[in-house]
């Protein structure tokens, strides 16, 4: 049986994981897109999802979570 630290660190692991996928996508679809406007969107969401990461990144940190 897991500990709930050992939950949230796998949580806190497969966050980064699926949000380091999302923007690694995003980039690559908006480097696809010729419509300025619908790359500027995906440009934002990938911006996003990066922020997103150093988010994760900073709680695990905190956590000691590596």
């Amino acid at each position: 049986m897991l500990t709930e630290r050992e939950i949230i660190n796998n949580a806190l692991k497969e966050m980064l994981f699926m949000e380091d996928v999302a923007a690694q996508k995003i980039a690559q679809t908006a480097q696809q897109i010729t419509i300025p406007n619908l790359q500027g969107i995906l440009n934002g969401m990938e911006a996003a999802s990066r922020s997103n990461m150093q988010s994760i990144s900073q709680k695990m940190s905190e956590m000691s979570i590596f």
